[in-house]
């Protein structure tokens, strides 16, 4: 079992992974990570640009051989290299041409290192030219701090989710 946490501002009862946004990391689905810090500030996110709701994080187990055992389909992104760059442009971009994407939902479980606001510029500067593969996962990999995120994008995936907690954070 694996303890993630999904920030958010309305404590709903069941995910789903279609409410998710398109063009995200790893396409559309429920999002979460096992550092609570980083969805109690994604809560905060939520409230701010929602202008209602409270700052919840949603606590859940995600089994693993339940996963295994319901044969999903799972990417695992160890490390910010050139394929985990490749997906996370082709997802954001919506290239379905793209030899590996989850725009289409290919995979029922993704994870992986977060894109942030600083990478997705560093990613926007590479497809204009101005930056080489090589120069972003040079800065990449000097980054101090790195957030892994899960994302789930079937119901199926959503089955392996138990959640154990709603706590309020200010």
């Amino acid at each position: 079992m694996i303890t993630l946490y999904h920030g958010t501002n309305d404590p709903f009862d069941t995910p789903d992974p279609n409410r998710g946004r398109r063009g995200t990391d790893f396409g559309q689905g429920f999002y979460l990570t096992p550092d609570f810090d980083s969805a109690a500030n994604v809560a905060g996110l939520s409230v701010a640009r929602a202008g209602s709701g409270r700052n919840v994080v949603l606590c859940y187990d995600f089994d693993e051989n339940k996963a295994e055992a319901l044969g999903l389909k799972r990417r695992c992104f160890a490390s910010l290299d050139a394929e985990w760059m490749a997906f996370v442009i082709a997802n954001r971009m919506g290239d379905r041409t793209a030899s590996d994407h989850n725009i289409d939902r290919l995979y029922d479980v993704v994870d992986g290192l977060v894109a942030d606001d600083k990478i997705v510029t560093l990613l926007r500067r590479y497809q204009m030219g101005e930056l080489t593969q090589e120069d972003i996962l040079k800065i990449l990999q000097q980054r101090p701090w790195r957030t892994v995120q899960y994302s789930f994008h079937s119901r199926k995936a959503i089955m392996c989710l138990v959640r154990t907690e709603v706590i309020y954070v200010s």
